[in-house]
C-alpha cells in the first residue's frame, strides 16, 4: 500500500463532511503531476475546483478564492480577507489538506517545514496556520518512517523549527472549534487514546475538525503496523 493512499484512505475515513478529501486529493493531483510541490500549479488546481464543484471549502478559502475568480493576485486577497476576519484566518484547513505533502520521499524533512507554511499561506495568513500544517505534516512523515506515535511526537519535540508551535498546541484548548492549535491539541488528545477515530468522530459531532487529523494519522500508524 502506498504512502499516499494510506493517508487519502485516512482522511476519508475521519471527514464527514467531503471538502478536506477533496482539497487533500488536490494537492496529491498537483505533486503527481509536477513531480513536487509547485504552488503556481496548485492555485490553478484550487481556482479551477472552487469555479466548478466547490463544496464545505471554509470560510477563509471560499473568500481567498472569490476575489481571485474574481481578478485578485492570490497574495492581495489572502492579505484582505486576513483583515476582514481582524487577523483570525487561524483555521485547520490547511493542516487538514497538508498530509499528501509527506508522502514524497524526495521532499526532505526541513523542506517539509518550509512548503507546508507557503501552502498554508495559500489562504490562510496567519503563522500558527502555517506552523500546525508542518506539524501535521512532519507527524505522517514520523509515522510514514516507521516510527511509533510517541516517538514521532517527541521528533517534533525536537524539532527546532517547530518546537514553539508543539508546545502552544500542547497548552491550547480541548474543544470542537476550528482553531488550528485546539483542532491538533483536541487531536492528539484523543490519538493518544485507545479507538481514537470512533471517540473523535462522536466528541466532534458536525463540525468535522479533529476527526480529519485523527482519522489520519490513525490509519497511518495503524496499517504501517500491519505493513511492517
Amino acid at each position: 500500500m502506498s504512502h499516499l493512499k494510506l493517508i487519502l484512505d485516512g482522511i476519508k475515513q475521519g471527514d464527514k463532511n467531503g471538502g478536506p478529501t477533496e482539497l487533500a486529493k488536490i494537492l496529491s493531483d498537483s505533486l503527481l503531476a509536477c513531480e513536487g510541490f509547485d504552488k503556481k500549479d496548485l492555485i490553478s488546481r484550487y481556482l479551477h475546483w472552487w469555479k466548478t464543484d466547490a463544496f464545505d471549502t471554509g470560510p477563509t478559502f471560499a473568500m481567498v478564492f472569490e476575489k481571485v475568480s474574481n481578478g485578485a493576485a492570490i497574495e492581495k486577497a489572502v492579505e484582505e480577507v486576513d483583515t476582514r476576519f481582524n487577523g483570525n484566518t487561524a483555521g485547520c484547513g490547511p493542516a487538514h489538506r497538508i498530509a499528501p505533502l509527506s508522502a514524497f520521499k524526495t521532499i526532505s524533512n526541513g523542506d517539509l517545514v518550509r512548503l507546508s507554511r507557503e501552502e498554508a499561506k495559500i489562504t490562510h495568513q496567519h503563522p500558527d496556520a502555517g506552523n500546525c500544517s508542518a506539524v501535521m505534516a512532519l507527524l505522517c512523515r514520523y509515522l510514514l518512517e516507521g516510527h511509533d506515535w510517541n516517538d514521532s511526537k517527541n521528533l517534533v519535540y525536537k524539532n527546532k523549527d517547530i518546537k514553539s508551535t508543539w508546545l502552544n498546541i500542547k497548552n491550547a484548548n480541548l474543544n470542537n472549534c476550528g482553531y488550528v492549535l485546539d483542532v491538533m491539541h483536541t487531536s492528539i488528545y484523543f490519538l493518544d487514546m485507545d479507538n481514537s477515530l470512533e471517540k473523535s468522530l462522536s466528541f466532534a459531532g458536525p463540525a468535522n475538525f479533529c476527526p480529519v487529523i485523527v482519522g489520519i494519522l490513525d490509519n497511518i500508524r495503524k496499517q504501517k503496523k500491519i505493513l511492517l
